[in-house]
């Protein structure tokens, strides 16, 4: 066989090898949540040896890491608020893809059982995994204040806080919903009918916001 065959034979195997890892992070979490993902169950789940996560991720935490990177909504977008939050973008601009965001990551948590248990230890579990995550969750967040902060200088409204409350309100509803079947101020968000409507009033909050100075006069 010759050396380029090998060298590519090597390369497909890792690959391989790294997906179903990463996979196997996946399982655990939808079945046991973040407390499952210890190193054995990790490689037995994946059906490889334990070494492997050592030599292809240096450890745990950052095979862990890897895999919630790519399921989480913000971090998995973050190559996308670059591209449309440009600082010429008008006003309307901003409202459509603020809304558009906040309502693709309430759907999206809806229907990754995996990302709601990432949710749930985030809340309940001490990990630096989590921590530094949430980190460079606020991070990001930062793109969205400097371009909305000219249309709150002098205003009555934090945008900040309005935010803070929405997307922080999408995680409860959800993860209510899902784990005791509960229905909020009468609103249930496992029918249709109960989604579209906080899709709709997400939207019509944030034009609340920007349009508040207009509203008042």
């Amino acid at each position: 066989m010759k050396m380029e065959e090998v060298t590519l034979k090597k390369v497909k195997n890792r690959a391989l090898t790294e997906r179903k890892l990463i996979t196997a992070v996946g399982a655990i979490l939808k079945k046991d949540g973040f407390r499952g993902l210890g190193l054995n169950r990790i490689a037995k789940t994946a059906g490889v040896n334990k070494n492997l996560i050592y030599r292809y991720f240096g450890d745990v935490d950052t095979l862990v890491e890897t895999y919630i990177r790519k399921k989480d909504f913000w971090l998995a977008e973050n190559q996308e608020f670059q591209e449309v939050f440009s600082p010429d973008a008008s006003k309307e601009q901003i409202i459509a893809r603020i809304s558009d965001l906040l309502q693709q990551q309430l759907n999206y948590l809806i229907t990754s059982e995996e990302m709601q248990q990432i949710i749930l230890s985030e809340i309940s579990e001490e990990s630096k995994t989590l921590k530094r995550l949430s980190v460079v969750r606020e991070s990001m967040a930062e793109l969205f204040f400097s371009l909305t902060a000219k249309y709150f200088e002098n205003s009555e409204i934090n945008y900040r806080a309005v935010t803070a409350i929405m997307s922080s309100g999408i995680y409860y509803m959800v993860l209510q919903s899902k784990k005791n079947d509960a229905i909020n101020c009468g609103i249930n968000m496992r029918t249709e009918q109960g989604r579209e409507t906080i899709l709709k009033t997400i939207r019509q909050m944030i034009e609340w916001s920007f349009n508040y100075q207009d509203i008042k006069k």
